[in-house]
């Protein structure tokens, strides 16, 4: 087959009529298409405002003037607050954060490192200053649903989240927080069993005289302040949730500063909440008793008709399966010994 000579397709045009002629409308038709295909460059030596409108593109001749500026002196360091508040990991708990900010215009500083297990990247960090008013709020919250562990730890809980604030000395800083850590490891209580906890730890570094002895006088070899805690029940240890799920409050009318963070509980079923009896294993003063009589579990149940009878339900089953869990548990160790 003979190959197809494309050599004088360059030289080919189509014709607006059959007969081989055009009109003069045609012409400027086929003109104008032509120049269309050329695009046309505008070099823009600025930040420019173009319109687009009935006239074509419009550009402004002068150079836009910025409303607002993000900052505050063109070579002015972060600044620290009057109270010496840093930037601190951001909660997960947007609503809240950005309220008291606004505020109370507490600055951004500069960012620092922390590491999980995962490996933290290093983030911009933002602290909090309440005022009276949001202060006395978040006070009162910090035990709602749950209690309060002596002078170390408040806890909180919703139906799918739970919140601990950790009682820090006032001269901690974001920097002074070197080590933040959840993982999951083997059960405290139960060693030789498969059951996996979450554990919680936290290094600050803080000034030696922060540091006291028992005796209430100054630490002999001061050291760093190290928290290890072990979840009661299973939360969701996923990077994205845990990732900047810590923050500094201050509390200047209390003079209190706590060490917050909010984890979201894991599922024990489908459509099941758990209400939790505890924060931590360790925890003795904060359990709760009579979980039914929880604050907001108890609105709950009274707004929804028949929730009572399903929580009985899952209460009965949760039951047996913990006690069918330490049949097991004895006859493997019966036989181990055997």
């Amino acid at each position: 087959m003979p190959g197809i000579d494309y050599s004088k397709w360059d030289k080919l045009s189509d014709s607006g009529t059959s007969s081989g002629t055009e009109d003069e409308g045609d012409r400027d038709d086929r003109e104008h298409d032509d120049s269309s295909r050329h695009p046309q460059v505008t070099r823009l030596e600025y930040p420019s405002r173009v319109t687009l409108g009935p006239n074509g593109v419009q550009r402004e001749q002068a150079p836009p003037t910025a409303s607002a500026s993000p900052f505050r002196e063109t070579s002015a360091p972060p600044k620290e607050t009057h109270n010496g508040s840093v930037a601190v990991a951001c909660c997960p708990i947007k609503e809240e954060s950005s309220r008291a900010e606004h505020d109370t215009g507490a600055p951004k500083a500069s960012s620092y490192s922390t590491r999980n297990t995962a490996g933290r990247r290093d983030d911009d960090q933002e602290c909090m200053d309440a005022t009276d008013d949001d202060e006395d709020l978040l006070y009162e919250s910090l035990a709602r649903n749950g209690g309060r562990e002596g002078s170390h730890h408040w806890w909180t809980q919703t139906e799918d989240t739970v919140t601990v604030s950790f009682l820090v000395p006032w001269e901690t800083k974001g920097k002074s927080v070197t080590e933040f850590r959840l993982y999951e490891a083997c059960s405290t209580t139960a060693p030789e069993s498969e059951l996996h906890q979450a554990h919680l730890e936290i290094t600050i570094l803080v000034p030696p005289a922060c540091l006291t002895s028992a005796s209430g006088g100054p630490s002999a070899s001061p050291g760093p302040l190290r928290i290890h805690e072990v979840f009661r029940y299973p939360v969701k240890l996923s990077e994205d949730l845990i990732d900047g799920c810590w923050q500094l409050y201050f509390m200047p009318k209390r003079h209190l500063r706590l060490l917050v963070v909010q984890l979201f509980k894991e599922a024990v079923g489908c459509g099941m909440t758990l209400w939790w009896d505890r924060c931590f294993v360790t925890d003795t003063t904060s359990v709760i008793a009579d979980t039914p009589a929880i604050p907001d579990r108890k609105r709950r149940t009274q707004a929804t008709p028949g929730l009572k009878e399903k929580a009985e339900q899952f209460r009965k089953v949760w039951a047996d399966a913990h006690e069918e869990f330490r049949r097991r548990m004895q006859e493997r160790k019966r036989e181990i010994s055997e």
